[in-house]
């Protein structure tokens, strides 16, 4: 009886926590903080829904002012971003291969939240997409190209390599942190086949621009591709640009055309399982509260 008892305790208790959480306004996006406007959301809502419909993954991003608004007063960013992304069921039941990006703009944090099929390892590789690839968008001002950034990086760094269902190290398919653009080693190269997708790609472009700011030709352009085209599907990359003369910065996206007509949607395979077709939805994963956490 008292056994029983306390199943049903847990079960209310479960059950309060997951009303308590805000009903999700897409399957992809939700920007409760209303700090995207209408071309930015649709272009991550894209990015999204590529990433899922080519690996499988189902990628949420998630904006807030303040978790106080959404059921979250006193709670640690990184347990409610596990309660979130389990009152939603981010990611398939099976696999919990499901990543939710939730970003607190007051607080000025940020979290990676990783499904529970992710190993530890995971948790340091999400801190370093968020390091090397949201972060310093984000302070920069420029909280869309931070999202794009992250769910690019993300792809290349979690979603990728998990599907390839091998071991992998913390730093593997990044480059060194430091150097010219602080967090992205301009001059690095480097591509590995992995589950039919390439890893990371740096290209410098040493031809001198005219910089926007001060007008002198010493704009050095740089492009890191973060997931190369290909036969079936187009990629994605960021473009860096730094003037050596007055220390003008600024990154763009941008995206790379297959190079076939052919946008037949590939199937999946490994440990991630299929993409092929558009999906939509949750799925039923859970978090057992791995991923990573930042503030910039």
């Amino acid at each position: 009886m008292i056994l029983r008892a306390l199943f049903l305790w847990i079960g209310l208790a479960a059950s309060a926590v997951a009303q308590e959480m805000p009903q999700p306004l897409s399957d992809k996006v939700s920007d409760f903080a209303g700090v995207l406007d209408a071309t930015e959301e649709g272009r991550i809502d894209r990015a999204l829904q590529a990433l899922r419909d080519e690996t499988g993954v189902h990628m949420v991003v998630v904006t807030m002012a303040t978790l106080d608004e959404h059921g979250g007063a006193g709670r640690r960013l990184e347990d409610y971003a596990k309660a979130l992304f389990n009152a939603w069921g981010v990611g398939d039941a099976q696999r919990n291969d499901g990543i939710l990006m939730l970003v607190v703009t007051g607080p000025r944090e940020a979290r990676i939240a990783l499904g529970a099929g992710y190993d530890a390892v995971y948790d340091g590789r999400a801190a370093r997409v968020l390091t090397t690839a949201v972060l310093p968008e984000f302070r920069a001002g420029r909280l869309a190209g931070g999202i794009e950034a992250g769910i690019a990086s993300a792809r290349e760094r979690l979603v990728v390599p998990f599907q390839a269902g091998r071991p992998v190290t913390l730093t593997e398919g990044f480059e060194p942190e430091g150097g010219a653009f602080g967090t992205i080693a301009p001059w690095a190269a480097g591509a590995a086949g992995i589950g039919g997708l390439l890893s990371l790609v740096l290209w410098r472009a040493r031809a001198r621009r005219t910089c926007p700011k001060c007008g002198e030709q010493t704009l050095t352009r740089t492009r890191e591709v973060i997931t190369p085209s290909s036969r079936l599907s187009s990629g994605s990359g960021i473009e860096h640009m730094i003037c050596d003369s007055c220390g003008f910065t600024d990154r763009q996206t941008f995206t790379i055309r297959a190079t076939s007509r052919d946008r037949s949607r590939r199937s999946g395979g490994g440990r991630g399982g299929s993409g092929g077709g558009r999906s939509g939805g949750f799925g039923g994963g859970r978090s057992s509260g791995g991923g990573a956490s930042g503030k910039w």
